[in-house]
């Protein structure tokens, strides 16, 4: 006699095998979930970084170009500091809240510090960041400097 059937002894094998490999699949998933958001927070960093480069840099290559003010101040404990263009855009890092905005658009979040500073020498405006975020440290000797 043939017999061409599942037994019950196989199906119970069957299901016990798809539960160990759905176990090991859903173990795998979710220590790769679990490193992508790391690997996330790890970005925010440089994203910040280079969301203002990109946009400080576009201020920077604009033609005929100029400083018109540029300070530091502390204002009830926390440091406010701006640059201002002859095009007309300020960039302000405000300590209280941690952005960088241009004009009144936030363009970065979570920055610990932004100090702008220039000299003008040999005709070229020379523009000092300090920059710092996370674990990106670009102030003092680090520090980012722009030629305008």
């Amino acid at each position: 006699m043939n017999n061409k059937g599942i037994t019950l002894t196989s199906l119970i094998i069957y299901i016990i095998g798809m539960a160990i490999v759905i176990g090991i699949v859903s173990t795998i998933t979710s220590f790769f979930y679990k490193n992508i958001n790391i690997t996330d927070i790890n970005n925010d960093t440089s994203t910040q970084y280079t969301k203002f480069s990109s946009i400080f840099s576009d201020e920077i290559n604009k033609e005929n170009n100029a400083i018109i003010e540029c300070k530091t101040s502390e204002i009830n404990g926390k440091k406010i500091s701006y640059i201002i263009f002859s095009s007309g855009n300020q960039y302000t890092f405000n300590e209280e809240n941690n952005c960088i905005y241009k004009n009144k658009v936030k363009i970065c979040e979570n920055i610990d510090e932004c100090y702008f500073s220039y000299i003008f020498r040999d005709s070229k405006y020379l523009i000092t960041v300090n920059f710092k975020t996370g674990n990106m440290n670009l102030t003092n000797d680090n520090a980012i400097t722009y030629i305008l």
